[in-house]
């Protein structure tokens, strides 16, 4: 049996996912928008940095709550997951409502940004979260006077 490692030395997966998902998504946020800006100008520009800006943000704000929630109850970090997205749905839509008539951005470069980034972030941070060694449980340790 392999010792367990101490506290602090135990893998970090809202770490990982958070570089594993801002890494692709700022790549991908940077190349739409040199397209867009190619395609659509200043307007493609706008709304594509615009849209990368606030993916990659918003993404990050919930790694880093979740990485603030770690060792607590599953069922607390579960409800603050909930609630941190419910908040993020919600100043998103304020945000589209607040912007629906901005003739300085171009929709299409945004609806398409934020999609393909979110997509990419999304990924990375799956792989991410599959390439660390995740401890569900603490083994109980071996009795004293006990043989290993």
């Amino acid at each position: 049996m392999t010792p367990e490692p101490s506290a602090a030395h135990r893998p970090d997966p809202y770490g990982a996912m958070l570089r594993g998902g801002a890494v692709p998504s700022i790549v991908v946020g940077v190349v739409a928008i040199a397209v867009f800006t190619l395609v659509d100008g200043s307007l493609g520009f706008a709304g594509s940095a615009l849209a990368a800006a606030l993916v990659v943000l918003s993404t990050a704000s919930t790694m880093l709550i979740l990485r603030k929630m770690a060792g607590l109850d599953p069922r607390v970090v579960f409800m603050g997951a909930m609630v941190s997205y419910f908040f993020k749905v919600m100043l998103l839509g304020v945000f589209l409502v607040l912007f629906r008539n901005a003739e300085w951005l171009s929709p299409i470069a945004f609806a398409i940004t934020a999609v393909v980034v979110s997509l990419a972030g999304t990924i990375g941070e799956i792989v991410a979260f599959t390439r660390v060694k995740t401890y569900i449980y603490d083994e109980p340790g071996t009795p004293s006077g006990a043989r290993p």
